[in-house]
């Protein structure tokens, strides 16, 4: 498979919707370009995410619906559903679990090198310099975690400042998640708002 990279935009997003919700689990989906017409070598790189849930993860009738908006979302910018996230409710669960399980099947069913990110609870704080996620594949057996490639120091250390900043001033209040925008339609799970202000730390 493919090496798998995270954007700092995808980074920051997925961890602070997971900073919004502490006494919850919370799942998203992971975004990549579409190369499907490109190089077919080409590393596997996470631009964006769409926050999904903090309520029930696993209820299959939300999930399908929140998967045919972002699937549409995706169509009109080139990109496509490549990956999955969750952070648990406990704090000290780091691992893969049924729902985690069902969702990256699903996601794999339309893209093959599907990665799923479990987010380590302990590790979403402003001070956090280490890898605040396990990145697991699919391999012939079932899944297993991968060694994360180390990407650029520069790119990590860009990460590191850009959640550091966005966690103090309390940006985690602007992520708007699926189970927010059926709640009330208002609440742009595109989080464009979120978007500006990644942009503007980096």
């Amino acid at each position: 498979m493919a090496d798998a990279t995270v954007s700092v935009r995808a980074h920051c997003k997925l961890l602070l919707h997971a900073a919004k919700y502490p006494h919850s689990s919370v799942n998203g989906i992971l975004l990549a370009e579409d190369n499907k017409n490109k190089d077919l070598n080409k590393s596997l790189r996470y631009v964006d995410c769409v926050p999904l849930f903090h309520v029930s993860l696993g209820l299959a009738p939300m999930l399908e619906i929140a998967l045919l908006h972002v699937d549409a979302y995706c169509k009109s910018k080139g990109l496509v559903i490549a990956g999955y996230y969750q952070a648990n409710e406990n704090l000290n669960e780091n691992e893969m679990n049924h729902v985690s399980k069902t969702v990256g099947k699903k996601v794999q069913e339309n893209f093959h090198d599907v990665c799923v990110l479990i987010i380590d609870n302990r590790k979403v704080k402003p001070e956090t310099v280490s890898q605040p996620y396990k990145v697991f594949a699919h391999k012939e057996n079932g899944w297993k975690e991968i060694e994360k490639k180390s990407s650029s120091t520069e790119d990590e250390l860009q990460k590191e400042q850009c959640l550091y900043t966005l966690l103090k001033s309390g940006a985690q209040r602007h992520v708007k998640d699926f189970d927010n925008h059926l709640d009330d339609v208002r609440n742009d799970w595109r989080n464009l708002e979120l978007n500006d202000m990644i942009a503007r730390c980096i």
